[in-house]
């Protein structure tokens, strides 16, 4: 990822606002909230060029956590330096929790067959946004790394997510098995090449 310079020509309230207003109008967590993100701090404010983007949505599915928050830590302490970062994603959470616990509150007086009808409402447009996320990156990646690779990375991680339970099934899991599988390989090779050479 690109090295982190603090803009100056950003407002604390603008980027507060920003993280308000993409987390209030969009449903679900992690991957579900990145179409929204990108809208506002790619193609509106200009914050982010599209690889830097790519690369964030990356490296923060990758990380262990909550996606969602390590995407817009970055793009704050990118906006405001370390600390105003810092405290201005800490503001910006508080109004969510504060909702969450008012929700959970009123939710008993509710008829559960309401709360039902508004899940897979919710359900239903997190689904939606997650295809057309999936489908954009798809079109992009799709140029570059052939149809076999695409194909056996989508079955490892099916298999990996299908048979793997929760809470093993973590990104960083299959990170670190992919790591110590090229690392045996590359070391293999170095060792073939060493005795290659001593041979001759």
């Amino acid at each position: 990822m690109s090295e982190i310079r603090v803009r100056k020509d950003v407002s604390f309230w603008k980027v507060f606002w920003f993280i308000i207003l993409s987390t209030f109008i969009g449903f679900g967590g992690g991957n579900a909230l990145f179409p929204i993100l990108k809208r506002y701090s790619v193609d509106k404010y200009k914050w982010l060029s599209e690889k830097e983007f790519e690369e964030n949505v990356l490296i923060t599915n990758m990380l262990p956590g909550p996606s969602v928050i390590e995407a817009l830590s970055y793009i704050s302490f990118k906006m405001l330096g370390f600390w105003k970062g810092l405290i201005v994603v800490i503001f910006a959470v508080i109004p969510h929790v504060l909702l969450a616990f008012l929700l959970i509150y009123f939710s008993q007086y509710i008829e559960k067959k309401y709360l039902y009808v508004i899940e897979v409402g919710v359900m239903i447009t997190i689904i939606g946004s997650l295809i057309i996320f999936v489908l954009n990156y798809y079109k992009k990646g799709i140029k570059g790394i052939k149809i076999s690779l695409w194909f056996i990375l989508f079955l490892t991680t099916f298999l990996f997510t299908l048979f793997i339970p929760a809470p093993y099934n973590m990104p960083v899991g299959i990170m670190i098995l992919v790591i110590i599988i090229f690392s045996l390989i590359y070391f293999a090779k170095k060792c073939l090449n060493k005795e290659k050479e001593v041979k001759k």
